[in-house]
């Protein structure tokens, strides 16, 4: 069976705890605690009969066929097919209080469990934990898919939607056909209908947070099928993340460059630093009273609770950044036929080990620094606005970054940076900011990666840029073993005709020698600035990024 195209999101709603019957409570707990221990011991089959079960050309898969000869007996079978009386495992006598729809529902649970672990463990080693090593006390939810369950409405009652889910806790062990059914309360809000009425209804889950409360997630596959508008113009949005700038866009059309927008989070980066400040201080009294043979158990609780609070501040930030983005792209879509690229920024932390001598503060940044959530995270919004987002000619398309930054985008020769924020090429004169050259620079590759794009012509501009980064990539300068020079040696680009580096250097935002505060009012980039022109106003650009910086990123109309 093809799979429908779209994409999958969540809806994650409460569960009315306090309008539920006792015996509903007592009944929902049964089932969880019960589904639990199924999908336990289908964990546990699968590890013990890890060799005969894996599959598939990178054996990450499971064989869910023998994993049921392993598991299931098979007395009433189609015509063509042998009966299975016993079974090394026979979970039918095992767990007799569940039916057979819901064994299958935690059997696929524990295979989608175990082939992530798999995949993970190809990754990243035999370092992954494997699923049986999840601590007894918490509980698995089963995936239910949409035949085994209904949403209704009850307008007249406490709460106004329900869940109706079967109940087989009884009916099963009585081998009645027609199982009991079981209803739950929700605390549905207008957002949560408003999502679930995008699309289909496939799967949800039941389970429990850390504090015990009860909630109620819903998998909801929007479909798409909206063609590509022809008749709007072509462009390209190139996306440079940053640190102190948390993003930097350009609109390249085959005309001219268009427009240049700032994306600032100036309270992250300030929150984030009281954050690792704390940090640092609570683990030198850590290692302090462990030393000293003094009780740290407090402080150590203290840690974990701080790191958990900067990782949610830095989440909400980003999520943050992601709408705005979202917001920018669904503006410029209304008068382009727009593609996205945006750096990515692969072996970024390779520069940022001891013995690069960058320092301290340069590590600690690049390892905080959550690049790869930004993109996955506006790659599955793009993917719910309907944008072909993977395979061929996909309008997002994730480009190496590999000296965009230090590569002039007007003639193509490497510049300097005197300053992190500052860009000036030798060769032509150009000076401009250093993240703006380097958006426009993502952007002329996504041209160059785009075969649909090729045959697209302007007035010189588009033309010109094909030519540019088809040239052959600049050459490392030797240097001397104290800061020596991380590029490939074998020097092959990925793609045809790509002229920069693609390969493991990434010179983008990483010089942060200098304060960016003082960088963002040096005279050169603001006179570079004055001379951008903005699509459908002959007004100044200055103040596009005044009023960009201002107001957190968005962009002047």
């Amino acid at each position: 069976m093809a799979r429908s195209k779209g994409v999958t999101v969540s809806v994650k709603v409460p569960i009315n705890w306090e309008d539920m019957t006792e015996r509903t409570r007592q009944r929902l707990r049964q089932t969880v605690g019960r589904d639990t221990r199924v999908i336990r011991a289908f964990l546990g089959i699968i590890e013990q009969h890890e060799d005969k079960l894996l599959t598939g050309r990178n054996r990450d898969r499971i064989d869910d066929s023998e994993l049921d000869k392993l598991t299931m007996t098979a007395i009433k079978v189609k015509s063509g097919y042998r009966q299975r009386m016993s079974v090394p495992h026979d979970f039918k006598v095992r767990f007799q209080r569940i039916s057979q729809n819901e064994m299958n529902e935690c059997r696929q649970t524990a295979i989608s469990m175990y082939e992530s672990y798999l995949k993970l463990r190809r990754k990243s080693g035999r370092n992954a934990s494997r699923p049986t090593s999840i601590s007894a006390s918490r509980r698995i939810p089963r995936w239910v898919f949409s035949r085994r369950f209904k949403l209704i409405e009850k307008k007249t009652s406490t709460s106004r939607w329900w869940l109706d889910i079967r109940d087989s806790l009884d009916s099963a062990t009585a081998g009645r056909r027609y199982h009991d059914r079981l209803r739950i309360p929700l605390r549905m809000s207008p957002f949560h209908l408003s999502q679930i009425k995008r699309g289909e209804v496939k799967a949800l889950q039941i389970f429990t947070d850390r504090r015990g409360k009860w909630w109620l997630t819903f998998a909801i596959r929007i479909a798409f099928g909206k063609a590509i508008r022809k008749d709007l113009p072509f462009a390209i949005l190139g996306i440079d993340l940053g640190i102190e700038k948390a993003a930097c866009s350009t609109l390249l059309t085959p005309e001219k460059t268009r427009e240049t927008c700032y994306f600032v989070q100036r309270d992250k980066t300030s929150i984030i630093k009281k954050y690792d400040r704390l940090v640092a201080d609570l683990q030198r009294e850590m290692h302090t009273r462990k030393n000293s043979q003094i009780p740290y158990e407090g402080v150590a609780k203290k840690l974990g609770r701080l790191h958990s609070k900067r990782e949610k501040v830095a989440k909400e930030y980003d999520r943050v950044l992601v709408r705005q983005l979202l917001d920018y792209i669904s503006d410029l879509s209304k008068k382009y036929t727009l593609y996205v690229a945006i750096g990515r920024l692969k072996n970024i932390r390779m520069r940022a080990k001891r013995g690069n001598y960058r320092g301290r503060r340069f590590r600690g940044m690049i390892h905080s620094w959550a690049f790869a959530r930004i993109t996955e995270s506006l790659k599955h919004g793009l993917a719910q606005l309907d944008w072909k987002v993977d395979g061929k000619d996909a309008r997002f398309r994730a480009v190496p970054e590999a000296w965009t930054s230090i590569i002039c985008w007007k003639c193509g020769s490497k510049g300097k940076r005197p300053k992190q924020n500052y860009f000036h090429c030798p060769s032509c004169g150009q000076k401009t900011n250093a993240d703006r050259n380097g958006s426009i620079n993502i952007a002329a590759r996504m041209l160059t990666l785009t075969k649909s794009l090729h045959s697209v012509r302007g007035l010189g501009l588009w033309t010109r840029t094909l030519e540019r980064v088809r040239r052959a990539r600049p050459k490392a300068q030797r240097k001397s073993s104290r800061g020596k020079s991380l590029l490939s040696k074998k020097g092959s680009s990925s793609f045809p005709g790509e002229s920069a580096a693609v390969h493991h250097a990434q010179t983008s935002l990483l010089s942060f020698s200098d304060e960016a505060g003082k960088g963002d009012d040096d005279p050169a980039v603001v006179r570079t600035v004055e001379t951008l022109s903005v699509a459908g106003s002959d007004g100044s650009a200055s103040r596009q990024e005044k009023k960009a910086r201002s107001g957190g990123g968005i962009p002047s109309q």
